[in-house]
């Protein structure tokens, strides 16, 4: 377009001022400035993340924040998304297992970023000094299994401890069953508690996003989170990873910019399957290479001010874009009739691309401010 107006401008004076026709083309093609459109959004968007990483939200680049900004359903695992992680309210149903055993057990433990492998281990530690572990094997969705001291463990749920021939006794709650070389020892509970404000950003989402809530666990607590999601969320227990990737792929297919949140690891089909995935992780420098976010726990109810952040960081993009549009209509149609000399256009052209870049980047950072993403951790 700026080729085909600079032409027109140089055919016209040459017709009516042949001294015009050189000027006016030249100019035109100077005092254009298209590389002030192709600034708007790297500068925004890397303006973005660096406001967004000060504050412990690690995303993997800026076209997540316009992904972000596009979000319309979110789906939140529960277990150390929604429920809080810790070494509290865990109890140990079963003959007491010896220091040796429980020193295997938490051994086991510190090979795994799960929440549950995460609070268990937290409970036994201080407490006894860990085996050696000669080998391990974590299942998404099922449990984790190796072999610590010579003694082989296995720690997970009642169904895949089952399919092994272990017999389980009938529980409620959510459970991490253990078993030492083929043999069932016991059970360890772990109740819920939801993480601080989670109940007002739940409430918060509602009114704008489509929610729906995924657990592993069985649905003891379906009565407690009806409270918080309220009754047009959807709700499904005892779901296998591949239930969570299914349930993923159909929002997307009703045509629904899908937002999964959970942790890393039995989560990890649904996260990349979704159209942004957030991990949540208890410590942020753990790496999930399925996630598009890296979320620290303790920031998971600073959510609803990350995506009202996305949604200013597009439309300051689109600002932008209206800004280097003005001045290039206006340098334009001034250049076309000849007023100006290229030597001026040459000193406008780069404030053009100066401008934008500034605004961009301010903008951002008060948006940033604006939205309380700098102060949202909630810890």
């Amino acid at each position: 377009l700026v080729i085909w107006i600079a032409a027109a401008a140089a055919a016209y004076w040459s017709v009516f001022a042949p001294s015009l026709a050189l000027k006016a083309f030249t100019s035109v093609l100077i005092v254009a400035c298209p590389c002030a459109l192709a600034l708007a959004a790297p500068f925004t968007f890397g303006t973005a993340l660096r406001v967004l990483a000060r504050n412990n939200i690690f995303v993997k680049n800026g076209q997540i924040i316009e992904r972000l900004a596009r979000v319309d359903s979110i789906v939140f695992d529960k277990t150390g998304t929604l429920t809080a992680a810790g070494a509290e309210s865990i109890r140990f149903e079963g003959p007491p297992l010896s220091r040796a055993e429980e020193g295997r057990v938490y051994a086991m433990t510190r090979h795994s970023i799960h929440p549950y492998a995460v609070r268990i281990g937290e409970a036994i530690a201080g407490r006894h000094l860990p085996g050696q572990v000669r080998s391990f094997l974590e299942t998404p969705g099922c449990g984790m299994e190796g072999s610590v001291d010579g003694h082989e463990l296995w720690l997970g749920s009642r169904a895949w401890l089952e399919s092994r021939g272990i017999a389980i006794p009938a529980s409620e709650g959510s459970a991490v069953h253990a078993a030492i070389d083929g043999q069932y020892r016991g059970t360890y509970h772990l109740a819920s508690a939801l993480r601080r404000h989670s109940q007002e950003l739940i409430q918060h989402l509602s009114s704008r996003y489509h929610l729906a809530l995924l657990s592993g666990d069985r649905d003891g607590e379906r009565a407690q989170f009806r409270r918080v999601f309220g009754e047009r969320a959807e709700m499904h227990f005892e779901q296998s990873p591949l239930d969570k990737l299914h349930h993923i792929q159909r929002q997307q297919q009703s045509g629904r910019t899908v937002m999964m949140v959970g942790d890393g690891l039995n989560d990890a089909g649904a996260l990349k399957q979704s159209d942004v995935g957030v991990a949540v992780v208890e410590n942020a420098g753990a790496f999930s290479p399925a996630s598009d976010i890296i979320l620290r726990a303790s920031s998971v109810p600073s959510l609803g001010n990350v995506l009202n952040f996305s949604r200013s960081a597009l439309r300051i993009v689109r600002l932008s874009f209206a800004i280097s549009t003005l001045y290039n209509v206006a340098g334009i149609a001034i250049a076309a009739r000849g007023l100006l000399s290229p030597v001026v256009c040459a000193i406008l052209m780069p404030l053009s691309s100066i401008t934008v870049v500034a605004f961009a980047c301010l903008a951002t950072l008060w948006a940033g401010s604006a939205s309380r993403t700098a102060v949202s951790s909630h810890e």
